[in-house]
């Protein structure tokens, strides 16, 4: 397997981890700022390790902390968003990510983008809204803006490994660490310690965002940041099937027309680009 498609299995990789996210946080009933707070700290327990396992040293500079920042911003947002709005809401609007990152690759890389990404792009925003198409509505406002902005924030995290003088590694052990700070004010505030809330945090801090920024990491240094968005789709996809299955919010047929647009334009993408 050469070094492009393992990039391509990294990043489906880390989607996978990601899109547990949703049910996690659901079934947990502790604050937004609470869960992003302590589920940072097993965060950096593994993620930590693995930065030092590769010899990496930890820099700062102001890109990094730039990074740091969109990375934290795009945490707390969409955490936040789970809370005030469906996990399919949430979900539907972070991703609107590869258009954002298309137009800044434009307006700051001066890269236009080639019609197969704009296409690749548009078809999978479209099975997005199919999927989503019984959820979307104008209830929890707040909570959709949010997700809305954690689609933009995220989109400066996909492309953090482009910008000069950044570290994606960096930037993710300091954003953890900011996230764990700024949450001590809430923890105290908390009093409910059940199975759920506990192993929740665990696995949202280990697997959910832990082991993603790992095989992310990883996979933005071989795949370009669009494609690696454009793979990533496959998340908002996985993210409310889970939260369906163990959480009871249905998926309805028109959904899984969504499903295949956005599994379709991921995988033709991938292949194209590998190409």
């Amino acid at each position: 397997m050469n070094h492009r498609k393992k990039g391509y299995l990294f990043v489906l990789l880390s989607a996978l981890c990601f899109a547990t996210g949703g049910l996690l946080i659901k079934i947990n009933s502790w604050s937004s700022m609470t869960i992003n707070g302590v589920r940072s700290l097993f965060a950096l327990l593994i993620f930590y390790p693995y930065f030092r396992s590769i010899g990496h040293k930890f820099r700062i500079n102001k890109m990094i902390i730039i990074g740091a920042l969109a990375n934290t911003g795009m945490c707390v947002t969409f955490v936040s968003a789970n809370k005030l709005t469906s996990a399919a809401n949430a979900i539907v609007l972070q991703f609107t990510l590869p258009i954002y990152i298309i137009l800044m690759l434009w307006i700051f890389w001066k890269k236009r983008p080639d019609r197969v990404s704009v296409l690749t792009a548009l078809f999978s925003f479209i099975g997005i809204l199919f999927f989503f198409f019984d959820n979307l509505t104008t209830s929890g406002m707040v909570g959709n803006l949010l997700a809305l902005l954690s689609g933009l924030l995220y989109a400066i995290v996909f492309l953090i490994k482009k910008m000069p003088n950044s570290d994606f590694e960096s930037s993710a052990v300091l954003s953890f660490a900011i996230n764990l700070i700024i949450g001590i004010p809430f923890y105290v505030q908390e009093n409910t310690f059940t199975p759920n809330n506990v192993v929740s945090v665990i696995l949202l801090g280990f697997v959910q965002i832990g082991m993603a920024y790992i095989f992310l990491a990883k996979g933005l240094d071989h795949v370009p940041p669009v494609a690696a968005s454009l793979i990533s789709m496959v998340e908002p996809i996985v993210n409310p099937i889970l939260v369906a299955v163990f959480y009871g919010e249905t998926i309805g047929f028109i959904s899984i027309i969504g499903a295949v647009i956005v599994l379709g334009s991921a995988t033709f993408y991938s292949v194209y680009s590998s190409k």
